[in-house]
């Protein structure tokens, strides 16, 4: 007998239901398949009762997708409607069949395999043969299995009843594991899979959709059994359960008549939230499972919370499934929320806190319908997850997410110190170092953290246990811990800061840094706590403690010393009230908030002096002359070094008094005043020798990399940044790493090393955003605009350079503004916009004067030269390779020397101006033999060659 296929269509789409008719008629031929569509409706006859009549005889229903076939209300309220009803109960499989592009995943539809593989609609490949050849082959796939079933049937017996699975839920994102499932259903001998997971993580849904898969609905038909266990309490209510999904009447010998029932023909058996019998009678579950092991033509599939399996039979490797990445998270909540929502900002924020669990994401879709995201947001933080419940149904684990945790929290499997650890998970966003379980529980914690992990409430991850965020909220709402039980813990991070928090910045830095990065949510948490109790002085001193490293690696929101310094300023503790400010001075400065920064160190500074702390004096009169340096008022910072560098003189602070050194020969080397940087930087440095400061030497041989890079020392320069890196990375200063790197890649451009320099810079971009140094940002941008226009990509490195402007013009120095201006000059001279490059050209040259920088002012009048001279004026370009000459020969520059009399030779040769052309060329030759520089030797010879 034939196979029966119905093809639904939008009649738009009548040219693709042709072409496929002509590719299927060989089939119909050979009488393997019989295909019914619309058009066979004759004259008079009643259309819509034509339709239904086939509809309800077919065994393929073909979907021709479209968006005329989407927007077609007969076509998917009526056709779709029936065809999805008889898919759902395996009288009939549904195959979409793509021909035009359209959002038709989002559709009753869109959870099924379709056609053509790949994911390409028909309409886009270039060979339609060639697609709808691949279409009938995969069609005639399926109908050799129905036929193959057709045969079987009558030896093999109909049950009287055809199972009914429930309702398919969205199962986007999940592809790859129900495609593994199916996979594993049609193998032979027939398998048995646990899929495994936490609570909402989607288990049923991959489960019911790997059911619905065409290759498991043509091999096993109407005995696709999915039995849901979640109120059964021991074996022989799952018995009972089972019997009602194989349609077994109730009576005596109930388990050996449901088991003859299976046996009877190829099945595939589901038992969801097995783990509820198994819990609670592990003997009978596991005798029961290893019934249904024996019948060999009978595929067992369960689905678990948690890790563990049952023993007693052989398990095929389990299908873990693990959260929704962000884009398919983002799927499953427009889907039901509506794609309006997309265009909110608040929409990956508020997703970013469900941490892609399904049943989160879900719930909190049904919550967004008809609302704004911005509300929901307000709700969200009021709320948490109690927020996570639809239709007011407290007690239905697939409408609430409490509902669907408490099974796993009250889970019989679950310990008295498991739960203690839960409760502890609860207020520590980070989770728990594994090393830290002891100090937490003291009794029983790697015993505790196994059993969570092995109901799927927390995981393992980097030497870590972690709750999702969902589970976490949860947790907190609801199970607050003991009162000893969060004493210990707050004990134990507040000894981490006070005895880690200073370590950063200084020798052995990088451990504390790395270890207290880890724990960064939990110290706030802990902190916070704290700062909410009686006693809030040692509180305020940890909070303090953290300053170095919130300071050097960017990590630590201000709340935590925001608050300190509310309750110092309550308390009227003088000392305490200083100490805070000139901590969150420190930390504001570090991130580019200058004015904040400078709020706080005038508040400091009058009590410090009130209370005669001449260490606390001197600290904020540093500080603030860092922060006058970056703004380049050099002079006003110089007079503030100096006053500070008096006050820790005469207490005989080193460390004080090297940061100052240091700072003054910063200043010293952007004005070009060489000799009074390098003895300032060789000062500070014997310092640094003399008692062991790491992060001043680091300082120091990074200065004199910078002068040395501005001397065009390019090696000595890379040797002294090589030199000072491991001595950041290991004083955990990621803010000194980043300048290095940087560096590093400006040297690799020098070099022509491009693509180490872009990754160089891409490195540092990371660091320095950590951080949040918006000067750092921009010099990493700059190079990276460098790194385009070395690659011939204006329009990228114009983009990047703008971008760099723009935080040089909040946070940096005329020199770095002039540095972006020159590239976007460079950038519009590779466009030929001359015009543009010249007006850009001159306003980085006044720039640089204005800073004093000569060399890159030459610079930039060698540009501008080049500029004009593209332009046709050599004129004009003459006079500004003059002014640039004399400024390279006044700074020392041999190689823009040489570069510059080649450029005047140039000219002079366009001219006609052969003897003066000679001249230069000569000049240039000499200079390129005393610097070694073999590429201009050779161009002088060349062109002098040519002369002769």
């Amino acid at each position: 007998m034939p196979v029966r296929v119905f093809i639904s269509y939008a009649h738009e789409d009548d040219g693709f239901r042709r072409e496929l008719n002509k590719h299927l008629r060989q089939l119909q031929r050979n009488h393997v398949i019989d295909v019914w569509h619309d058009r066979q409706i004759g004259a008079g006859e009643e259309w819509a009762g034509r339709i239904s009549e086939n509809l309800a005889a077919a065994q393929i229903i073909l979907l021709l997708v479209s968006p005329d076939f989407i927007d077609s209300d007969y076509c998917v309220d009526v056709e779709v409607a029936h065809a999805l009803d008889r898919h759902n109960r395996g009288e009939a499989v549904v195959i979409p069949v793509i021909v035009r592009q359209c959002a038709w995943d989002w559709t009753p539809f869109g959870n099924l395999w379709s056609l053509p593989t790949g994911g390409q609609p028909v309409n886009a490949r270039p060979d339609n043969d060639d697609v709808w050849t691949e279409i009938v082959r995969e069609l005639r796939a399926v109908v050799d299995q129905i036929a193959e079933r057709q045969a079987a049937a009558p030896r093999a017996g109909i049950a009287r009843h055809a199972p009914v699975l429930p309702a398919p839920g969205s199962c986007i994102g999940r592809e790859a594991q129900v495609s593994h499932l199916a996979d594993a259903l049609l193998r032979d001998p027939a398998p048995r899979v646990a899929v495994l997971g936490p609570a909402g993580i989607g288990k049923t849904t991959v489960s019911l959709a790997a059911l619905r898969r065409p290759s498991v609905v043509t091999r096993y038909g109407l005995r696709r059994y999915f039995v849901r266990l979640d109120a059964a309490q021991d074996a022989d209510a799952a018995v009972a359960a089972m019997a009602t999904a194989l349609r077994v009447d109730v009576g005596p010998d109930l388990r050996r008549r449901s088991l003859v029932e299976l046996a009877r023909a190829p099945a595939v058996l589901v038992l969801d939230n097995l783990e509820t019998p198994w819990e609670q009678d592990v003997p009978g579950t596991e005798a029961l499972l290893a019934e249904l092991a024996a019948l060999t033509q009978v595929a067992l599939m369960v689905s678990m919370r948690g890790m563990a399996q049952p023993g007693g039979i052989s398990w095929a490797p389990p299908v873990h499934l693990t959260p929704l990445g962000g884009a398919d998270a983002e799927e499953v909540f427009c889907a039901i929320a509506g794609q309006d929502h997309r265009r909110s900002d608040e929409l990956r924020p508020l997703l970013a806190k469900q941490q892609g669990v399904p049943l989160a994401v879900t719930l909190l879709a049904h919550a967004a319908q008809g609302n704004d995201l911005a509300n929901l947001a307000e709700e969200w933080n009021e709320r948490r997850t109690a927020l996570l419940i639809r239709g007011g149904r407290p007690w239905d684990r697939e409408r609430s997410w409490a509902a669907s945790l408490e099974l796993s929290l009250t889970s019989r499997r679950m310990s008295e110190e498991a739960r203690r650890l839960a409760t502890l998970l609860g207020v520590l966003p980070d989770g728990v170092a594994q090393r830290d379980l002891v100090a937490l529980l003291p009794a029983g914690g790697a015993g505790a953290a196994r059993v969570l992990a092995q109901l799927a409430l927390a995981h393992f991850e980097g030497g870590r246990l972690r709750v999702l965020a969902p589970v976490r909220e949860h947790l907190r709402l609801a199970y607050p811990p003991a009162e000893e039980d969060i004493a210990r813990a707050m004990a134990h991070y507040r000894a981490l800061a006070e005895v880690l928090g200073p370590e950063p910045g200084g020798r052995g830095g990088e451990r504390a840094t790395v270890r207290l990065a880890a724990e960064t949510a939990n110290l706030q948490a802990m902190i916070l706590r704290g700062l909410s109790g009686s006693e809030v002085h040692p509180w305020i001193k940890a909070a303090r403690a953290l300053t170095n490293f919130a300071r050097v690696t960017g990590h630590m929101s201000s709340s935590v010393l925001d608050k300190a310094l509310a309750l110092a300023r309550a308390a009227g503790d003088t000392r305490a009230v200083a100490d805070c400010c000139w901590s969150i001075g420190l930390i504001a400065h570090a991130r580019s908030e200058d004015q904040r920064a400078l709020e706080m160190y005038h508040e400091a500074l009058p009590l410090y002096r009130h209370m005669g702390d001449v260490l606390g004096e001197g600290n904020c009169l540093e500080a603030m002359g860092s922060i006058a340096q970056g703004l380049w008022r050099h002079e006003d910072a110089r007079a503030l070094f100096t006053q500070a560098l008096e006050r820790f003189l005469r207490i005989g602070n080193v460390v004080g008094e090297i940061y100052c050194i240091q700072r003054m020969a910063e200043i010293a080397l952007v004005r070009s005043e060489h000799s009074t940087a390098v003895g300032l930087y060789e000062r500070a440095r014997a310092l640094c020798e003399q008692h062991q400061e790491v992060l001043g030497e680091a300082n120091c041989l990074y200065g004199l990399g910078q002068l040395a890079l501005k001397q065009s020392q390019s090696k000595r320069a890379r040797g002294l940044y090589i030199r000072a890196l491991p001595l950041y990375v290991l004083v955990g200063d990621v803010q000194g790493h980043a300048n290095c790197t940087t560096a590093l890649g400006h040297i690799a451009l020098q070099t022509s090393q491009i693509k180490k320099a872009r990754t160089l810079f891409e490195q540092a971009l990371s660091l320095h955003r950590q951080v949040g140094s918006q000067k750092g940002e921009a010099d990493s941008l700059l190079g990276m605009g460098i790194v385009a226009l070395t690659r011939s990509q204006p329009k990228r490195a114009s983009k990047l350079f703008e971008q760099a402007l723009s935080l040089y013009q909040h946070r940096g120095s005329p020199l770095d503004q002039a540095g972006c201006l020159r590239g976007l000059a460079v950038a519009a001279e590779v466009r030929s916009q001359h015009d543009k490059a010249q007006i850009l050209c001159e306003r980085a040259i006044s720039l640089y004067r204005q800073a004093g920088d000569e060399w890159a002012e030459a610079d930039c009048v060698y540009l501008l030269g080049c500029i004009v001279m593209a332009g046709s004026r050599s004129e004009q370009a003459v006079e500004f390779f003059e002014r640039a000459l004399v400024m390279f020969v006044r700074a020392g520059n041999a190689t823009a020397e040489a570069e510059c009399r080649m450029k005047l030779g140039e000219t002079a040769l366009r001219g006609g101006r052969r003897r003066e052309a000679r001249r230069f060329f000569k000049e240039a030759l000499q200079l390129s033999r005393k610097i070694g520089n073999k590429e201009y030797e050779n161009k002088c010879i060349l062109v002098l060659d040519y002369l002769s």
